[in-house]
């Protein structure tokens, strides 16, 4: 339990240096303070208030390693720079002087989510907050057993600002892992739609065990495919999938090997990972290009956007998440992708973008009654672009 206070409190300074932010924009127009991380964030959140307001409904995916969420696709990344830190944004167009903002911090812990937040709510009744925390009320407890997890639902008042916050905090754990999602909003934004994004944020955010799909698929892969690594799963998945969807298809050896040595690239859930797939892509090639000859790319790292026709996704083994999404591309094609991983909350219609590699070409029968040809690809990075 000491330890579970400790990162408690990290948690804590975290969430108050964030607060801090709104402090902060008005002496960034004054003065040039030294490059902080609270400096940083109040830098940030200071650009453009005359941008359109928050459009609640519009979100934008995160991936981390073994989890993902969306948030307000207006809102921007804090560039905090702090390794403890996961994720971390602010709402740039505030509707006063706090800035709304949420971050996400994972620490090994095999506390429950009630003893987490327990702790919160102890340490910040008790001050940890410091000087911008003041007035701590815990309002609310929530258990969500479903997904081994629970909410906490706090207001105080802004020290510098004088502004009423409401911080909700979505505490999940997967036995050896704690996450802490903290939301923070002023009441003006909580009772403006704020609300909604919150739960919005917490409907999303999802833990994915990556870190035992291997062991989970090699248990229960006498059926399937035998000799499951972290490096082959991917391209082994794929050689399984390809000629259950395409009579007498099969995976490329080209494409095959390319899976393996990419293999932190499919999916890629890591910023870093993301980063390395989209230099991987050659942006000269398009589906135009896959269309009139698959051979030369079948080892090229390619990008395309389009709006989802259909998406299904499914667990095909236990601990392995498979799904397919069907796109019609900006060139007026059809891509079908392969991305093991789940897809958050990308819906049939929406406009997405995905990188990955080609495979082989797909035909299937339309709901026209003739035939659509399609090009199968194995996705790295998946993401909804407006």
């Amino acid at each position: 339990m000491k330890r579970l206070a400790k990162s408690a409190l990290f948690i804590l300074l975290l969430l108050v240096m964030l607060t801090a932010c709104s402090s902060g924009k008005d002496a960034a127009e004054t003065s040039s303070p030294p490059s902080t991380p609270e400096n940083e964030a109040a830098k940030n959140t200071a650009s453009d208030n005359k941008e359109k307001n928050e459009e609640p409904n519009k979100t934008q995916s995160f991936k981390g390693e073994n989890f993902s969420f969306s948030y307000p696709s207006t809102w921007k990344d804090a560039e905090l720079n702090i390794p403890q830190v996961i994720a971390a944004f602010v709402n740039p167009n505030p509707q006063g002087a706090f800035v709304d903002n949420l971050n996400v911090v994972i620490e090994e812990s095999s506390a429950t989510p009630e003893e987490a937040a327990n702790a919160a709510v102890q340490g910040l009744t008790n001050g940890d907050g410091g000087p911008l925390i003041q007035d701590f009320k815990k309002l609310n407890y929530i258990d969500v057993p479903k997904k081994a997890a629970g909410i906490l639902e706090s207001e105080y008042t802004h020290g510098e600002t004088n502004a009423q916050v409401i911080l909700t905090q979505y505490f999940a754990s997967n036995g050896n892992e704690l996450y802490t999602l903290s939301i923070s909003y002023s009441k003006t934004a909580y009772d403006n739609g704020g609300k909604a994004s919150v739960q919005n944020i917490m409907d999303s955010f999802e833990i994915v065990k990556v870190s035992n799909q291997v062991e989970d698929a090699n248990a229960n892969a006498g059926s399937n495919v035998e000799g499951l690594t972290e490096k082959n799963l991917f391209a082994e998945i794929m050689a399984y999938v390809i000629p259950i969807e395409i009579e007498d298809g099969a995976l490329d050896e080209v494409t095959y090997n390319y899976f393996v040595q990419h293999y932190e690239l499919f999916p890629a859930l890591t910023p870093k990972a993301q980063k390395k797939a989209k230099a991987e892509v050659d942006p000269n090639i398009t589906s135009r290009h896959l269309n009139k000859n698959l051979s030369p790319y079948l080892d090229q790292m390619i990008e395309v956007s389009g709006y989802v026709v259909d998406i299904i996704e499914d667990e095909v083994e236990e601990g392995i998440t498979l799904a397919e999404i069907h796109i019609i591309d900006d060139n007026d094609n059809s891509i079908i992708g392969f991305y093991a991983h789940s897809t958050g909350d990308i819906l049939q219609d929406d406009y997405v973008t995905m990188r990955g590699v080609p495979a082989t070409f797909y035909s299937f029968e339309n709901v026209s009654g003739g035939t659509t040809n399609s090009v199968l690809i194995g996705v790295s990075t998946l993401e909804k672009t407006e």
